[in-house]
């Protein structure tokens, strides 16, 4: 090993990164104790066995990491087989680096000797390889960085009278610090003295022994004022992580800048068990008392019903509705001091979203903070929250003020809403949890009672990349062992090859196997659980209830399944159960989630479902139906148990999204299983809305346009009328796919005028009349909103009649703002006009509601134009009325297709009112959802808004650029299909705005 590249080069590498860490000036401070960089004392370091030992398993790891990255064999081979610290160039190379500014000179000359050995690589290929090559080294080198750092911190730390220097050491730490946390890796915390006893310096120089403070903590704590929702399964003999438990310490007590702590990593690490070992340990109980975990992978356990709970745990009033519930809790937390530890967040992103998220692996997801496209075509929104109100919540936590609550996040990937142009909110400091350390994997085995030498032990770990769910796996395997139980050796006679993620897979199927047939059939079985499951509920389904507990006890012992005493719950790791799902054979998997649907078909459902989680049972029922192959059962099941209440009375849209996404065998939603064409077309329109509904109009598009190619096999005209109506308004209107939108209309009012439906001609010709407003053709406009009164007063439709006046509202509302350049008469004129048709809009609104059915969308709209139209008359006591009026009832509705403007228009009414900061707060707001969504027509008149307030508060070069940027995009997105297919109003402001900047 030591003619490996990786160790040679390495070791320069890592005397380089120390030096430039701790920088020149410290080292001459320091010098009487180690002469320079390349001195005797840290030469003497780097030169001990363990230290080798350390650098020899670094630049294994790195080794297998180059041939993770690097696919070509060939090129994998080559590169770590050539002598490459041996070369000439480069051991000159390797000589100057650790005095060298940079190690570009370096990885120069590992590109010039390989390319003169290999000359048949590409210029890509050898930047790709020496890219990886250098990567992988600084990656794995990082740990020993740190001891090194620690050498010279122990030599400082021994001279009394040297404190200025350990404080101007501690100073040009910082950029240590700086870089190590920008990796998200741990090690943030500047760190001094033994490697076992460690120092951590916390602000302004203060000196806490936090490592031995955290190692001290052996005593478990869960006192009931505490709300510990859903209690985590520990395993046994936890082990290590002292680091990262003093880093969370450090950040509770310490870091009042963060208010939110994420601590990402990929599944298996021990995201869930060090957050609940350092709450139950490492928190000071009595300095904390308003407490409160979430597992998001329970299966209640939605953003929705985490606000509501904590609510409830703070004794607080519980409003209607996500966003004012959102408030009040972001409100509370900052009056009171509460700790909020959110577990397994990645449930509550788009990326783990669905019904099946229990089984979703890392390796399936790779999405990237890519920027969304005007439409929402082709965007990547993986890293979207599903819930708007959760990206809020957190937006709330990193930047209201006063705040003195903190948030700790467990999760898989990083949520966008913290980290929306590719860095991370002020408030907001995330951490990237990885591999146990050598040391920590010895002594959790020691504490199985494990027989062998810490070498021995540490060969068995390294293959599994220190992987914690592996090794705790590996570890009862070894316990368990017939022949040599508890003796290190087993591990030895597994047969490892390929890479750290097949052995991973390897070690669980070893464990697996080892069971016996009835216990892998009783594992399998619990994975068919979408998460926690109680006893009661296995002796239900399983066939051998006698055997039950010990069957239970052996697969707790085997290290496979969890259990929690407290809730009396079993558990799975996500990972095996994927693992244990996936070893059911499809008879077997069918025949399970019948069973699961008999046992679900039995428990009671209240009568007044209150919210989601009196759904549950029929959620679940619904849920293995569909598992067991019965599509049309699932569906029909949906529409007469679940749909209603989920659209109407809890308005969640999401769940819906996710339990009728099952009903399809692609993530694309294009293969439908069902058998009949109408539940087929049903189905799909179904989750068009829901779509659109929850702001996601891109992905109501494809839908919405099979239900019609549907419906146009079919011949029935009506429906087709119908769907060509609904996609034109609730869609391709908001988006600016005026062409196709104005279309669709003129064909749905053919069709609604050829088959005699008064109703759906007077419906689709009100939209058509809205469309028209749009693009500036008022006279058209009036004639089709004319002709759509005239028929919804013969067909005695009041509900149609309320939305026709609503749109006839607008109308007067864009005539006014194009008028208000050339004529303000004209603009007085039409705005006494707006508010008469907006007000006998609201009145016929409220006798739709006493005679029929309250329509929460239509009081949403009149109010909000209420409240646009009185600002405009100058009227800003009534504006405030109304607009305040259409955003709670927005809110409490969860339809964010309104929101934006509310916002915006409130944002107007600040901005004259001179209140600047909040106008420019709501004007954020509002673009944050139009952005989200793809809001094209709401999207320019917010950018225009925020030129003009950009402006306004900085007249100088650089905010007339900024306002110059707002202006531009307004003008692209007003553009929509180009003229005359185009918001025509928002347009011409825009260019009158950039005029006025050019002039």
């Amino acid at each position: 090993m030591a003619d490996n590249a990786f160790v040679k080069i390495g070791t320069a590498l890592l005397k380089h990164q120390v030096k430039k860490l701790v920088g020149d000036e410290t080292l001459e401070v320091i010098g009487e104790e180690l002469a320079d960089i390349g001195g005797d004392k840290l030469d003497a370091w780097l030169g001990e066995r363990s230290t080798q030992e350390e650098i020899e398993k670094a630049a294994q790891s790195a080794q297998s990491c180059f041939r993770e990255k690097v696919t070509d064999n060939d090129l994998q081979q080559w590169m770590v087989s050539l002598p490459l610290g041996n070369l000439p160039k480069v051991v000159e190379a390797i000589d100057e680096l650790p005095s060298s500014p940079n190690e570009s000179k370096l990885e120069n000359t590992l590109r010039e000797s390989i390319a003169l050995s290999w000359k048949k690589l590409s210029p890509e290929q050898m930047d790709n390889a020496i890219h990886a090559f250098m990567s992988c080294l600084r990656s794995a080198l990082l740990p020993i960085e740190k001891q090194t750092l620690m050498v010279i911190g122990r030599s400082v730390l021994r001279i009394e009278e040297k404190i200025n220097q350990l404080t101007r050491l501690v100073e040009q730490l910082k950029p240590y610090s700086t870089e190590i946390q920008g990796e998200s890796r741990f090690g943030s915390i500047n760190v001094g003295g033994n490697v076992e006893r460690s120092v951590v310096i916390a602000g302004n120089n203060n000196v806490v022994n936090y490592y031995a403070a955290v190692e001290a903590n052996v005593e478990k704590h869960e006192p009931d004022y505490w709300a510990l929702k859903h209690p985590y399964p520990m395993p046994p003999n936890f082990t290590g992580r002292i680091v990262e438990r003093a880093t969370l310490t450090h950040w509770l007590k310490e870091d009042s800048e963060n208010r939110l702590f994420i601590l990402r990593a990929l599944g298996g690490f021990g995201k869930s068990a060090l957050s609940w070992h350092w709450l139950t340990h490492d928190v000071d109980s009595r300095e904390w008392k308003k407490v409160l975990w979430w597992s998001f992978y329970e299966g209640d356990a939605s953003f929705e019903h985490f606000i509501e709970e904590t609510l409830k745990y703070l004794k607080l009033e519980v409003p209607q509705g996500g966003r004012p519930q959102v408030d009040e809790l972001l409100k509370a937390m900052q009056s009171q001091k509460i700790l909020l530890i959110m577990d397994g967040f990645e449930r509550a992103l788009r990326a783990y979203s669905s019904m099946n998220a229990a089984y979703q692996g890392d390796e399936a997801e790779s999405p990237s903070p890519a920027g969304r496209g005007v439409r929402g075509e082709g965007e990547n929104n993986q890293l979207d929250c599903v819930n708007i109100n959760a990206e809020f919540f957190l937006r709330g936590i990193c930047s209201l003020p006063n705040i003195q609550s903190k948030v700790l996040m467990t999760t898989r990937l990083t949520p966008r809403a913290v980290k929306p142009r590719g860095e991370f909110m002020l408030g907001c400091r995330e951490v990237e949890l990885t591999s146990m350390q050598p040391a920590d994997a010895v002594e959790f085995f020691r504490k199985q009672k494990i027989k062998g030498t810490h070498a021995e032990i540490e060969a068995a770990c390294a293959p599994y990349g220190y992987h914690p769910l592996s090794l705790r796996i590996l570890a009862r395997y070894i316990v368990r062992d017939f022949h040599n139980p508890r003796n290190i050796v087993v591990a030895q006679t597994l047969k490892i090859d390929g890479d750290i993620k097949a052995q991973k897979h390897h070690v669980m199927e070893v464990a697996y196997n080892s069971l016996t047939e009835q216990a892998q059939k009783l594992l399998s079985t619990i994975a068919c659980f979408r998460s926690s499951v109680e006893f009661k509920a296995l002796e239900t389904i399983v066939e051998s209830k006698d055997t039950l507990d010990s069957d239970l006890h052996d697969l707790v012992d085997s290290g496979l399944l969890n259990f929690d005493q407290k809730s009396k719950k079993f558990d799975l790791h996500p990972i095996v159960r994927r693992y244990a799902y996936d070893c059911l054979t499809a008879p077997d998997r069918t025949a399970t989630h019948n069973h699961l649907r008999e046992y679900f078909a039995t428990v009671d459902v209240p009568e007044q479902i209150k919210s989601l989680n009196d759904l549950l049972p029929i959620i679940e029922l619904y849920y293995h139906t569909v598992m067991a192959g019965s599509f049309d059962e699932a569906r029909q099941l949906f529409q007469d148990r679940l749909r209603n209440t989920l659209h109407y009375h809890l308005m969640f849209n999401q769940v819906q999204i996710e339990l009728l996404q099952l009903l399809f065998t692609d993530r694309k939603n294009e293969l439908l299983n069902l058998n009949n064409e109408d539940a087929k077309a049903w189905t799909l329109n179904q989750l068009a809305v829901a779509y659109a509904l929850s702001g996601q109009p891109s992905q109501a598009i494809p839908l919405w346009r099979q239900q019609l190619s549907i419906r146009e096999k079919q011949g029935m005209k009506k429906g087709l009328a119908i769907g060509l109506g609904g996609l034109a308004s609730v869609v391709l209107l908001p988006i600016g796919a005026l062409v196709e939108a104005e279309r669709n209309l003129y064909r749905s009012i053919e069709l609604s005028h050829e088959i005699e439906s008064e109703y759906d001609e007077a419906v689709n010709r009100q939209e058509l009349g809205h469309l028209l407003s749009y693009r500036g053709k008022w006279n058209e406009a009036e004639a089709e909103l004319s002709t759509s009164q005239r028929l919804a007063e013969r067909t005695l439709h009041i509900q149609t009649q309320s939305i026709t006046w609503a749109y006839r509202a607008l109308r007067f509302l864009q005539i006014a703002r194009s008028s208000q350049y050339e004529n303000q008469d004209l603009v007085g004129m039409f705005v006494q006009m707006a508010i008469g048709a907006a007000n006998r809009s609201l009145k016929l609104a409220d006798e739709t509601a006493n005679s029929i059915y309250s329509y929460e969308s239509d009081f949403i709209r009149t109010h909000w134009l209420l409240g646009a139209i009185h600002r405009m008359n100058n009227e800003s006591q009534l504006s405030e009325k109304h607009l305040d009026e259409a955003l709670l009832r927005c809110r409490n509705s969860n339809l964010v297709n309104f929101e934006a403007n509310i916002l915006l228009d409130l944002a107007r009414l600040r901005y004259e009112q001179k209140n600047y900061e909040e106008a420019k707060s709501l004007a954020d707001e509002a673009l944050l959802i139009t952005e989200r969504c793809g809001y094209v027509l709401q999207g320019a008149d917010v950018n225009l808004f925020l030129a003009e307030l950009t402006l306004t508060l900085d007249p100088s070069p650089e905010g007339r650029g900024k306002a110059r940027g707002y202006a531009e995009e307004a003008l692209k997105l007003a553009t929509c299909d180009g003229p005359p297919y185009y918001y025509k109003v928002a347009y011409e402001e825009a260019e009158r705005f950039l005029a006025k900047l050019q002039g």
